[in-house]
């Protein structure tokens, strides 16, 4: 009878230690396992990201009201770029000259907003560079102009405005 108590503590401690074994060994490989991290998208990836969105859209149709992805106006472009990469903006640039902070020419990324005063409307496009924005004309859809090189659009920025 004895000998049977004693094989019975001998397994219960070897399953103890068996146990033992296992978790150290789990807490040992987990602390020395790489951890993961989640990575948050950078912020010049994004813009990159909004940049070349917007670019892909080069050449489709202007309509007024429309927010894509068939035809734009120009607030629409806009929004329909930021949605993609998950950033709701207002749907009208009345409603785009009020978010995000102001930022001067010297000081413009990729991926800011652009707005112009024309006669008594508002106009708004997406920085590619310093001096290049994407945008939905009228008489062209969808292009890509130059701010420095043409007068007509130079004459008439209001302002840049950073939402990222």
């Amino acid at each position: 009878m004895m000998q049977k108590t004693f094989w019975k503590d001998i397994l219960k401690v070897k399953r103890f230690n068996f146990l033992f074994f296992l978790i150290v060994i789990f807490f040992v490989f987990s602390g020395c396992a790489p951890k993961q991290v989640k990575i948050y998208e950078g912020e010049t990836e994004l813009r990159n990201n909004i940049v070349r969105t917007a670019i892909e859209l080069h050449g489709r149709p202007y309509r007024s009201g429309a927010k894509g992805p068939d035809a734009f106006d120009c607030s629409g472009l806009i929004y329909f770029v930021f949605k993609k990469w998950g950033i709701m903006l207002p749907v009208n640039t009345e409603g785009l000259l009020k978010i995000g902070y102001e930022v001067n020419q010297q000081h413009v990324l990729p991926g800011d907003i652009v707005i112009f005063k024309i006669k008594k409307d508002f106009h708004a496009g997406i920085m590619i560079n310093k001096t290049e924005f994407i945008h939905a004309s009228k008489t062209k859809g969808v292009d890509i102009d130059n701010i420095k090189n043409n007068s007509y659009w130079g004459k008439s920025v209001l302002g840049y405005r950073r939402i990222i």
